[in-house]
């Protein structure tokens, strides 16, 4: 794979180069996971993240007071901790060990493990690691979920300790919070989020993109070193659990209620969409995940799935302790039904949407409103190609000219807006509606082409590119996806190209075996869209002098562009 400037927004830290974090304290105070306010608990490692498979036992440590009694939750298990070692005059640390269950339905319920500290009548709750479950490495097929849609909305549940509104009009207690930090509010756009922890940078399909207008409390700061730039990258670290770049959000004086409180004002579903209209209190943060979904490590990413499994979508909002309202899924063509439910003791509200067909799922768009409401539209399921809006993304361009191939004589800017053209017009022969990024050679950032992208709305987004290796000898194509609901469509896609590369460009040689590196899991910036499925293609090796050859030729990139739309066709079929 090339070294290509895509990881962090608008531009990005080397791939496969090292980087080095360095936490800053500042008055704001430190990492969430550091030392959560209420003085039983300092510390949960692994913060963040564990992962494991069914059946199989992890380590959670806790470092907590010294005399407390500590408990983790997995799902609805309470799994007792064992003081190991004294650490100072005050605290200690605790392991818990837990089994993670082989059954698919308790596998589906899992999210974050809660740690629980009690002493002399005080308890403290934090959150623990996220939980990541894989199927065997290299698997190419899943375990069988069965009919994971709910009969009705009640059954939409998400586990737990959840205290259910079976009638979608009780009030909840109303729970005073207690948060410290500053006011900070998203502005300029939508805000990409990586973990709270100061030293992982890493990017995972579980972080959540913030809509302009979101409102959270700064609890530290943190910097990660960019050597590409040569410059500090700095971030916010939020008391909703994750962090944030400080250029994307903007900090405030004054003080938000101790709780906010969600309605819902609307719930019609509009020409196979959902959408919702919800009144809320304040603009809180808020998670979106989808369920249950297996992943497997491979090619130095521990992300890729084998096929989305998604049969619901959630939607938690934090620093919320009250919600209301009946959701009507009639008349929509992806969602069945939904229910809310409330977590005291974290004060979140989650409301869980069913799909009428598991793994068929399109993406939502999330808007902060002026008047104190967030409208939240679940896209419709597309019916064809013909009809279907299609945004090509032709990579770099301008200042920016990609990789380049023969000794340096082709930009790869130039060759990947050369197919773009023939993808387009092989598409529009086929009814499709088709948007450019990009329409001359000129640089756009990678915030530019996403924020064109969420304008747009489209019902794909296909970001086209060149591969490149300092080996010549590297060959093939291949397509990225980043959410998992992304890979049906690489899949389509790869599967057309990978049979046009092995039956035309490369037939009655070596290469027919292996076309490239297959369906691959990685954060390409421009992939991490909730608003549509979105892939990135490396249509072939511009560093290879034979791929280089066939992509120069018009009537090849012709062919490229029908197999394109061959797998689209597949793909909305």
């Amino acid at each position: 794979m090339k070294k290509r400037l895509l990881y962090l927004g608008g531009a990005a830290v080397l791939l496969l180069c090292a980087v080095t974090l360095v936490l800053v304290l500042t008055p704001l105070g430190a990492s969430l996971f550091s030392k959560p306010s209420g003085g039983l608990i300092f510390s949960v490692e692994p913060a963040g993240m564990l992962s494991a498979r069914a059946g199989e036992q992890a380590a959670v440590r806790i470092t907590a007071a010294k005399d407390a009694a500590v408990t983790v939750r997995l799902g609805t298990d309470e799994i007792p901790a064992e003081r190991k070692q004294t650490v100072g005059d005050d605290a200690a640390v605790f392991e818990a060990v837990v089994t993670f269950p082989q059954e698919q339905t308790a596998l589906a319920l899992l999210d974050k493990l809660t740690v629980t500290a009690r002493k002399g009548g005080k308890t403290q709750t934090a959150d623990g690691p996220r939980v990541v479950l894989y199927a065997e490495e290299m698997t190419t097929e899943l375990p069988s979920v069965g009919n994971q849609i709910p009969d009705s909305p009640a059954d939409v549940t998400q586990g737990g300790a959840y205290s259910e509104i079976d009638d979608f009009d009780t009030q909840a207690v109303q729970v005073p919070l207690a948060r410290n930090g500053q006011l900070c509010m998203v502005t300029g756009g939508y805000a990409d989020t990586w973990n709270a922890d100061p030293n992982d940078d890493t990017f995972f399909p579980f972080q959540t993109t913030l809509a302009p207008g979101t409102i959270d409390f700064a609890v530290g700061q943190s910097q990660v070193y960019d050597p590409d730039g040569d410059d500090l990258r700095s971030f916010y670290i939020l008391s909703s659990g994750r962090k944030v770049r400080t250029e994307a959000v903007q900090l405030l004086g004054g003080v938000m209620p101790n709780s906010n409180a969600l309605r819902v004002l609307l719930c019609e579903a509009q020409n196979g969409a959902l959408v919702l209209r919800l009144q809320t209190s304040w603009n809180v943060p808020y998670d979106f995940s989808f369920g249950p979904q297996d992943y497997y490590a491979a090619n130095s990413e521990k992300f890729n799935v084998s096929a989305f499994t998604a049969s619901a979508i959630a939607f938690t909002f934090h620093y919320t302790t009250a919600a209301s309202g009946n959701v009507n899924a009639a008349g929509s063509d992806v969602i069945s039904g939904g229910a809310w439910s409330l977590d005291p003791e974290k004060q979140t509200a989650t409301l869980t949407l069913a799909l009428r067909e598991a793994g068929k799922y399109y993406g939502y768009v999330l808007r902060y409103e002026t008047e104190g409401t967030l409208t939240l539209t679940i896209r419709k399921r597309p019916k064809a190609l013909s009809g279907a809006v299609v945004m090509l993304d032709p990579g770099h361009g301008g200042v920016d000219s990609g990789a380049l191939g023969f000794s340096g004589a082709v930009q790869e800017s130039q060759v990947n807006f050369a197919l773009a053209v023939a993808i387009k017009n092989a598409l529009e022969r086929r009814g499709a509606t088709v948007w450019f990024t990009r329409t001359s050679d000129v640089y756009m950032s990678l915030e530019e082409r996403k924020t064109f992208a969420r304008s747009v709305q489209p019902d794909v987004f296909l970001s086209i590119h060149c591969n490149a290796a300092e080996n010549p000898d590297r060959y093939g194509t291949a397509v990225y996806y980043y959410r998992p609901m992304s890979f049906p469509l690489a899949d389509a896609l790869h599967t057309r190209l990978s049979a046009l590369f092995r039956s035309a460009f490369y037939a009655g040689t070596s290469k027919s075996a292996r076309t490239g590196h297959g369906v691959v899991f990685h954060p390409f910036s421009v992939t991490r869209l909730e608003e549509c499925p979105g892939v990135l293609i490396e249509t072939a090796f511009i560093t290879n002098n034979d791929d280089c050859l066939l992509l120069l030729d018009a009537a090849n990139r012709d062919k490229i562009a029908e197999a394109v739309a061959d797998g689209l066709e597949d793909y909305f079929g």
